[in-house]
């Protein structure tokens, strides 16, 4: 399993993570931490969410998807697309549903039912998939993406799946968004 502790993050990634409250920003470092246990071993996880009461609504949240995950391949995991110039850090790469997947885990205090409700997350899942598809370090090949935005009361996180031909779509105009900021720098 690809596992990087080691944050290297291009600056449009780091624009992108950037939240308006240092308190959400350390929920959502607590939240990933908190997911990376769950996948590593299950029983740091459960002391974990009985300890954590910070994080604990957003892990009750995603339970009823971790259910959908399995043969979790990378975690944290550094990408970069040599040709392209740009670097990032995959959340996870694992199988939902039996399809192989970009998964990007969100959190938020308001409701993001549609995939539109996300901005611009999809772009970023298409460009780590883009990554991964042509890093050597990879052995793997993804065409699907998930955007997971759990909620910090609990309420049922929302599920975002990508498919092949959205992926698609989204790595189109992200050549496009890669394209405008390379002119401009």
């Amino acid at each position: 399993m690809h596992k990087h502790f080691h944050r290297q993050e291009s600056s449009f990634y780091r624009n992108l993570k950037v939240r308006g409250c240092s308190d959400l920003f350390l929920q959502g470092e607590l939240f990933h931490s908190a997911l990376e246990s769950i996948f590593l071993s299950e029983e740091m996880a459960v002391k974990e969410k009985s300890e954590d009461g910070v994080i604990s609504g957003y892990l009750s949240s995603v339970e009823h998807v971790l259910e959908d995950i399995s043969e979790v391949k990378a975690l944290e995991s550094g990408v970069h697309h040599e040709t392209l110039q740009y670097l990032g850090l995959v959340d996870c790469v694992a199988k939902y549903r039996g399809q192989l997947c970009v998964i990007d885990w969100k959190t938020s205090e308001k409701p993001k039912p549609f995939l539109k409700n996300t901005y611009d997350n999809p772009l970023q899942v298409a460009a780590y998939i883009g990554a991964i598809n042509h890093d050597t370090n990879y052995d793997f090949q993804v065409r699907c993406g998930l955007i997971v935005v759990a909620y910090k009361n609990g309420s049922p996180a929302h599920p975002h799946f990508m498919d092949p031909d959205l992926c698609s779509q989204y790595w189109n105009k992200w050549l496009l968004r890669l394209e405008e900021y390379m002119d401009r720098n």
